[in-house]
């Protein structure tokens, strides 16, 4: 059910959130092309597209290396922060996330993750100079990206999503207008504009901001907003000017949204947030992906391949069914007598070499390693009935099915209800990988 805070009249959403969001899908491969271009003249759409995936894919790893390297936090361990986090999502009416703290020198505090349990981290480097009032702003605006449904798509982008530059030029007004949002949330959950500022400051200065007036400093923002220049380079940014966040915050405060905000967050609320539904020994219904976000791991993976086979073999449209290889495409993409041959089949009968090297590079890897780069991007994972590794027979037999009978499978999708055909028939399902944490983290409060 969605929050009230987000729906109706009274919503304190942005309201500029879902129009820069639909802009920014309509513009955001225009501009990655002509990125593409500035950097090098010969680049072109397949590349792009290319330079994209790589980009998000690293994103994911970096993801999982900052989750793996952290300390999980709960009741006895760190309780100042769980507490912090279990009032506020109380308060939220959200289920409790998943909490780390590790090091880092550039994200204060980040809510991760594609589906519940998301995951909040907190870094080291801040988190000991927050009074509790300044981390619970910290803290409730990240929590309001998980509440608002930012963070499946953030997670995308990058940890924050702005310390990258280009991500932050394609998507940033998108970004920024989540910001203005969440702000809003993070104000709510600490109670005090003076917090809220305080806070803004700390993550902007560390413990230098100890030492500086920030009604001062808010002031800086009078010169900014009196010079268009100055103005145009938030741009480049996909978190709004400090003083800028400042401003915003002081003139929500007197609307009737907050007013009506602060009587919601205000009711009566059980000590406990909302609790996950229990994982169980086999994969039920409810933790396989649905077709939408199959969708988007199979769009992403046939990127990848289609890329790489235009990149470096050429193309030839030479079929209805996709491109045909000419001999001299096989000759570039391999030398091999063995892979030549196979693709020389491939090519006489018409089928396009996308295709056939989509479900070969889709075999393997979830055969080898559960997942297609897709899958880790969009927090998918192939298991079977009990969670364990389909390995590459298994795999093979999915992907066999898939290759010769995707007709069937399409037909069949409607009235799948999460659980397609080549999923049934093979033994294989396709989870929702926030599942496998739910899992882990029921067995580890046991």
């Amino acid at each position: 059910m969605a929050s009230p805070l987000f729906t109706g009249p009274d919503s304190i959403r942005e309201p500029r959130e879902r129009l820069a969001f639909v802009l920014t899908l309509v513009f955001a491969f225009p501009i990655a092309a002509l990125i593409g271009l500035v950097i090098h003249q010969s680049v072109g759409i397949p590349e792009v597209a290319l330079f994209i995936v790589i980009a998000m894919l690293y994103v994911t790893l970096a993801r999982g290396r900052l989750i793996g390297s952290s300390v999980m936090i709960h009741e006895a361990q760190y309780p100042r922060v769980f507490g912090i986090v279990k009032s506020a999502c109380a308060r939220l009416d959200i289920p409790m996330p998943l909490i780390f703290v590790r090091e880092d020198n550039y994200v204060p505090v980040a809510a991760l993750g594609f589906g519940e349990p998301y995951s909040l981290v907190l870094s080291t480097h801040w988190i000991e100079h927050f009074e509790d009032d300044e981390l619970a702003f910290a803290v409730g605006r990240e929590l309001g990206h998980i509440a608002a449904g930012h963070t499946r798509f953030l997670s995308l982008l990058s940890v924050n999503g702005n310390e990258n530059p280009l991500i932050s030029l394609i998507f940033g007004g998108w970004l920024r207008t989540c910001s203005h949002t969440c702000d809003k949330v993070g104000l709510l959950i600490c109670g005090s504009f003076d917090a809220a500022t305080r806070s803004i400051v700390i993550a902007s200065f560390h413990s230098f901001g100890r030492h500086i007036s920030t009604e001062q400093f808010a002031e800086q923002g009078r010169e900014i907003a009196s010079d268009g220049v100055l103005r145009l380079g938030e741009w480049l940014g996909g978190e709004p000017y400090a003083t800028r966040r400042i401003a915003d915050l002081r003139a929500f405060e007197g609307t009737l949204q907050y007013a009506t905000a602060r009587t919601w967050l205000a009711r009566d609320i059980p000590e406990d947030p909302p609790k996950l539904a229990a994982g169980s020994a086999e994969v039920t219904r409810a933790d396989c992906a649905g077709i939408l976000r199959r969708f988007w791991s199979f769009a992403i993976d046939s990127g990848v391949v289609a890329a790489l086979v235009l990149v470096f073999a050429g193309s030839h449209p030479h079929s209805p069914l996709g491109y045909v290889f000419t001999d001299e495409d096989i000759h570039n993409l391999t030398h091999s007598k063995f892979f030549g041959e196979v693709l020389s089949v491939v090519g006489r009968y018409s089928v396009s070499p996308t295709i056939f090297f989509t479900a070969l590079y889709l075999w393997l890897l979830v055969g080898i390693a559960g997942q297609s780069f897709g899958m880790m991007i969009t927090g998918l994972r192939v298991v079977t009935t009990d969670f364990r590794s389909p390995g590459l027979l298994r795999s093979f037999w999915r992907y066999l099915i898939v290759y010769f009978l995707w007709w069937l499978v399409l037909l069949w999708a409607p009235f799948s209800r999460r659980i397609m055909l080549h999923d049934r028939w093979s033994g294989t399902r396709l989870i929702r990988a926030e599942r496998i944490m739910a899992r882990a983290a029921e067995a580890a409060t046991r």
